[in-house]
């Protein structure tokens, strides 16, 4: 075994959904650098130097097939599916709608799958090799005083949809993990983060004392899409400085 090769991901081709915003163009940085072929998709993708910007909406089947076309003339496979797009709705529960919830919940969950369903079909399953890696949340494990109902059921959902896949389709030599990260200052959160109060009840909670940073992230999932985690599936790896840890 050559240690020195396995984090290595040349010669791979990654597609990131939610790509270029947030965690997901860090993500897609730290392939880059480590030597795949990176497709980053978003809302509004535009080509970054040494990554491939596509838009796509994931909420769209349609979409996300002509996509995968693309992909296939262009690349000629997807070794490896990072699913980084996500959004949440702040509403107390006793006020949460039904059509925010499901909003939350279609782009959380069930674009999720339909991504994921249509990269195995058309690429893992039939080349009998793939690493995939959902985003999770710490808000998956452990809850909070308001505002996240359907954040928090949605990664959940994923944290199962994450298990479920790796037992079915371990047998096609396909990984599947997800982080769970605690707060990561993002153009999203960034107005709760400013909130110092708030965010002196995180770090007084995290052992480490700090809130994540992008690269804790990025090079979490440069693991677990590497060779390195070959024998590593149907994992949650929370990387939250001690969080979840403590009562």
């Amino acid at each position: 075994m050559n240690y020195r090769e396995i984090f290595t991901l040349e010669g791979k081709t990654a597609l990131i959904t939610g790509g270029t915003g947030g965690l997901g163009s860090e993500i897609a940085e730290a392939f880059r650098q480590c030597g795949a072929e990176v497709i980053a998709c978003g809302r509004n993708a535009g080509n970054v130097e040494g990554i491939n910007g596509r838009s796509c909406d994931l909420n769209d089947e349609d979409d996300i097939v002509e996509m995968l076309d693309e992909i296939a003339g262009k690349f000629g496979t997807v070794d490896i599916l990072v699913n980084c797009a996500g959004k949440n709705i702040l509403k107390p529960a006793e006020d949460y709608d039904t059509d925010s919830f499901l909003d939350v919940m279609g782009l959380n969950v069930t674009a999720m799958h339909t991504i994921t369903r249509e990269t195995g079909r058309r690429f893992m399953i039939p080349q009998r090799s793939g690493k995939i890696l959902n985003l999770s949340s710490v808000k998956s494990i452990i809850g909070t005083d308001k505002d996240y109902i359907a954040y928090c059921t949605s990664k959940g959902a994923v944290n199962m949809y994450t298990k479920q896949l790796a037992c079915e389709w371990g047998k096609y030599n396909i990984n599947v993990n997800a982080i769970a990260p605690t707060f990561v200052r993002t153009a999203i959160n960034s107005f709760q983060l400013d909130d110092e109060a708030f965010y002196r009840s995180l770090t007084d909670r995290i052992p480490l004392g700090r809130i994540g940073q992008k690269s804790d992230i990025a090079s979490a999932a440069l693991f677990l899409c590497s060779q390195a985690a070959d024998f590593i599936t149907g994992q949650v790896l929370c990387v939250d400085g001690g969080l979840t840890a403590r009562q």
